[in-house]
């Protein structure tokens, strides 16, 4: 019996262990086949990662920029040695190109970069005007920029710089300068509130210019009692155009019949010399225009000194807005005026030479400098050049650019005034009179006519026009000279 019992009792185990392992089995195989179905649905889900990665999604290499862009200029930056600091900083910030960039001022520009190109400094970026571009660019300096215009988005928009501005600077067929600002032109801006006291109409002749300026004179414009003001100050010969324009001759090279001429060495000019001379003998100009600076003129305009000074259009604005960030109360108030017309009513002043912003032909550094050269006509670049650093010229309140006390006495002029950028709003305000000076620009400037004896030949004219002004020689013996000195120099035909 207990034989039997222990029998019955193995044949259970054994049955019991053959239905574990059964199981056993079974769950194992329902694991695996579990598991097997979860591999081939993730496999399966997974499998559009294994697809080789579409050409257009591989990552880009990063160009990684080694040397910073190397930039000399003479008006874009800071306002003063500490601030062109930050201006370079905010610059190199904005646009993600580093920069270094030298800001020279005055005819310490010209020379330093005379100077730079003979030594065969590199300057990756270097701002220049037409006139020197044409003095260097027989010298290989310069390296064309057509192509990289082309495939600017910024620069081949038409909304930003139209396609007859590049055709205008183009040179044997090529593009070697990116704009740095609109240039306006040059103007009589005369103190208005002036006019204004004193009931005087604008001028439009030669003979209501000299009546014009000797009231501005000897009649006590500013009101003080004292005879201490001149009708109009100048910049050596930088300003008589608006009155070389009552001959209707220009202060350039005019091709006549293929031949290159000098309109203010002509015969024509000698009267105009004589009335200018007229104007410093009898008191109504500024006695040190021959040696006057640009800054030398502004600051008689602002100190109640003199009545009027030919200037840039735009400057009307800087007059007006750095005098009233003075002085809120002032009556101080600049307006443009018409040149001294021709017997026919016609007028003509000219156009501002264009500044522009050229490569360097031996830059080791053109992609990244170009970047910097686009740079300046994007919003960005437009506001740092006019308004100037965010937290230090202007801040942001309540979505409003608001100038600081540093912005209101930097008027908006960090290198552009007016940014060339068709795109361009001002955020802030226009200054005042601005347009007012721009509708005359408008009406009587031309394009200035650059050849490669531009300067040399402007040399001549004024060297001699000076001596005519000052009494040294007259109008007809000034032309004279001119005239031999042009035509011996290969300067006129």
């Amino acid at each position: 019996m207990k034989l039997k019992s222990i029998g019955v009792l193995l044949l259970v185990t054994i049955l019991l262990a053959t239905s574990l392992m059964g199981c056993a089995s079974e769950t194992t195989d329902k694991k695996e086949e579990t598991t097997t179905e979860q591999s081939a649905k993730e496999t399966k889900e997974e499998a559009p990662k294994e697809e080789a990665p579409k050409e257009e999604e591989a990552p880009k290499e990063e160009v990684v920029q080694k040397e910073p862009v190397k930039m000399i200029t003479a008006i874009t930056g800071g306002k003063d040695p500490e601030e062109h600091e930050l201006w370079v900083e905010e610059f190199s910030r904005l646009s993600g190109v580093e920069i270094e960039m030298d800001k020279l001022e005055g005819q310490g520009f010209e020379e330093k970069i005379t100077a730079s190109i003979a030594a065969g400094e590199v300057y990756d970026v270097m701002y220049m005007g037409t006139d020197l571009f044409e003095k260097f660019y027989p010298l290989g300096v310069f390296a064309p920029i057509t192509e990289y215009v082309e495939n600017s988005e910024v620069l081949s928009n038409p909304d930003i710089i139209p396609p007859s501005e590049w055709e205008r600077i183009k040179k044997d067929g090529e593009i070697f300068g990116v704009f740095s600002k609109y240039e306006g032109g040059r103007l009589p801006l005369v103190r208005w509130d002036w006019v204004e006291k004193l009931g005087l109409e604008v001028p439009t002749t030669l003979d209501e210019y000299y009546d014009f300026y000797y009231a501005m004179t000897y009649n006590d414009p500013d009101g003080n009692g004292v005879d201490d003001t001149y009708g109009v100050t100048m910049k050596q010969m930088y300003d008589i155009q608006p009155y070389m324009s009552a001959k209707g001759l220009v202060g350039q090279y005019k091709i006549v019949d293929g031949k290159r001429t000098f309109p203010w060495a002509s015969d024509e000019a000698a009267e105009v010399y004589d009335w200018l001379n007229k104007l410093y003998t009898d008191g109504l100009l500024d006695p040190n225009f021959a040696t006057n600076g640009s800054s030398d003129c502004r600051e008689l305009i602002f100190t109640d000194k003199c009545a009027t000074f030919t200037y840039w259009d735009f400057w009307a604005g800087l007059f007006n807005e750095r005098a009233k960030a003075t002085n809120p109360d002032t009556d101080f108030e600049v307006r443009g005026m018409a040149p001294a017309l021709d017997e026919n009513g016609n007028g003509i002043l000219i156009a501002g030479l264009d500044g522009n912003w050229y490569l360097h032909s031996q830059s080791e550094n053109k992609d990244f400098a170009f970047k910097a050269m686009e740079f300046f006509h994007t919003p960005e670049g437009s506001m740092l050049n006019c308004v100037g650093i965010e937290g230090h010229d202007y801040e942001m309140k309540d979505g409003q650019v608001v100038l600081t006390e540093i912005g209101e006495a930097h008027a908006m002029n960090h290198g552009a005034t007016i940014p060339k950028s068709g795109q361009w709003v001002n955020p802030v305000k226009e200054g005042e009179n601005f347009r007012q000076s721009q509708e005359i620009i408008m009406k009587y400037a031309v394009p200035e006519t650059i050849l490669e004896s531009s300067s040399d030949a402007k040399e001549v004219v004024e060297k001699y026009a000076i001596k005519a002004i000052m009494g040294a020689i007259t109008g007809e013996e000034a032309v004279k000279a001119m005239q031999e000195e042009l035509r011996a120099g290969d300067m006129i035909d």
